[in-house]
């Protein structure tokens, strides 16, 4: 036993660390520790110095040492017979007979000698010798390993879908609330013009009604100066001689007589009507606002009370926690086309949200004097840039017969395909055409995928380093890449048939 267990440990001393295997050309590097010389020269196979396998310290492969002593003893043990060198455990006798082990019984799964086999809790049952029992059992567990093989692979590609999956439910969910947020800022634009207009409205007003008091009382104030000169001559009249009183006596009472006071409108009819209307307009708006306020209050407090109570106990939790850190969150905005990175040959509608290849003639200007950038494609930018956070964005893709297009995103620096500095990592994007489309990045093609698109989604993580596209009309999960950003990145789109268009939503 002793001499096995001697044995057992000179092997250990001569097997090396990296193959597990006897020493072959056994050499000792700088740190003393041993290694066959094709694997210790395997490590780091492109570098001078490496690290020791096992002490991490840092060598030179021109160090290494032939060990003559070493590879001698490993041919001395090679030459042992391994039943020397492995001792016969315990276990390998019967604990009652103290007989060897040579058999197995199928019903108890149990180990039995000789004398086990024939007594009578055995002699009924089917007994085989141990290595044909586990020639018979091997055969089963390498049908069941390639059976949970199988199960592991269509584990890994539900784990891809569902992902898939996840990633499309958190675009949309992220697309809402760009749309909500773009919506409401629409109303409350729309709403600061119409207040805005309101107010200027009865400012004016105001104004003129400023304007006609002035008016008005320039016009009775001269009326009434002219009564009060009237007035003023009679009163002379009474006190002079009556040569004086009866001179034109008749033309003086005519004119007083005849004195009329020339009433002003305070208001024109035609200020009026504007008051009228503008009247009108405003209880409009205050009525349609209150009823929207109304409305939005019950149905509001509807809906929050049936999404509250949907949420159990854990929910909630994170629910008031997400309201706490609400304002710390970072929010997407709607995507635009960036006019001043586009190729000549795209033109734009009026909201930069509809791009258009228009070439003459079949034939691309020809005011480009380099290669087109991701050749063949006549690619524009989109604005904003993505240097942290989410962003979310569909487009949906009209041309002949289907057109052929890319979109996805890439980095401020990217080249396309025939600049010969094409930086590694700078494009993630989706190639499209009416037979499929084509994930790639760095201008390589990866599989083909057999799906029609017309409205494709693209959602951007920039903190994990995730491009997810969808399909946005079936809700279908088409690709994600898995990457790292060192920088901004920013949407990317992509033409390659005349008359061809991508519009941008929302």
């Amino acid at each position: 036993m002793a001499g096995q267990q001697l044995a057992s440990q000179l092997q250990e001393e001569v097997t090396c660390p990296i193959c597990m295997d006897i020493l072959q050309e056994p050499v000792t590097i700088d740190c003393g520790h041993n290694f066959c010389l094709q694997c210790i020269s395997q490590v780091g196979e492109t570098s001078k110095n490496i690290q020791c396998p096992l002490c991490k310290l840092s060598v030179s492969k021109d160090t290494f040492r032939p060990n003559k002593l070493l590879a001698s003893l490993a041919e001395k043990i090679q030459t042992i017979d391994p039943a020397d060198i492995q001792p016969e455990m315990e276990y390998s006798r019967c604990q009652r007979h103290k007989e060897k082990l040579h058999y197995f019984c199928e019903q108890d799964g149990a180990f039995l000698c000789v004398v086990c086999r024939d007594s009578k809790d055995h002699r009924s049952h089917n007994v085989t010798l141990i290595d044909e029992a586990a020639q018979n059992y091997k055969a089963q567990i390498e049908s069941q390993a390639q059976d949970l093989g199988q199960k592991d692979k269509k584990i890994i590609e539900e784990k891809k879908q569902g992902e898939g999956t996840i990633w499309t439910f958190r675009a949309q969910v992220e697309l809402e609330k760009i749309t909500i947020l773009e919506e409401f800022k629409l109303l409350h634009q729309r709403l600061d013009e119409e207040e805005s207009f309101l107010l200027s409205r009865l400012d004016w007003l105001e104004q003129q009604g400023a304007k006609q008091l002035g008016q008005y009382v320039t016009v009775t104030e001269k009326q009434l100066n002219s009564l009060r000169k009237l007035t003023k001559s009679l009163k002379t009249r009474l006190q002079s001689s009556s040569m004086e009183l009866l001179k034109d006596i008749k033309d003086t009472l005519s004119r007083s007589k005849e004195f009329q006071f020339l009433k002003p409108t305070p208001v024109p009819v035609d200020l009026e009507k504007k008051r009228s209307e503008a009247k009108a307009r405003n209880e409009y708006v205050i009525k349609t606002l209150t009823e929207l306020k109304d409305n939005l209050k019950a149905e509001g407090k509807k809906d929050k009370e049936a999404f509250m109570n949907s949420l159990n106990k854990s929910e909630k939790e994170s629910w008031y926690l997400l309201q706490k850190n609400n304002s710390m969150l970072p929010t997407s905005v709607p995507v635009t086309l960036d006019k001043a990175s586009a190729d000549p040959d795209l033109t734009f509608s009026q909201d930069l949200k509809k791009v258009t290849l228009y070439i003459v003639g079949g034939k691309a200007s020809r005011s480009q004097a380099k290669p087109r950038p991701f050749y063949p494609f006549h690619c524009v930018r989109g604005s904003p840039g993505i240097s942290a956070g989410r962003q979310v964005w569909e487009a949906e893709i009209h041309g002949p017969s289907g057109g052929a297009c890319m979109m996805g995103v890439a980095t401020e620096s990217a080249r396309g395909s025939q600049s010969q500095n094409f930086s590694t990592q700078c494009i993630w994007a989706l190639r499209i055409s009416p037979s499929g489309c084509q994930p790639f990045t760095n201008c390589k093609a990866q599989e083909h995928l057999q799906v029609c698109l017309k409205k494709v989604g693209v959602y951007v993580n920039h903190d994990c380093g995730e491009v997810v596209f969808y399909d946005a009309i079936t809700s279908k999960h088409i690709y994600t890449f898995q990457t790292s950003f060192d920088g901004k990145v920013f949407p990317l789109f992509g033409l390659q048939v005349a008359c061809s268009h991508i519009t941008l939503s929302p």
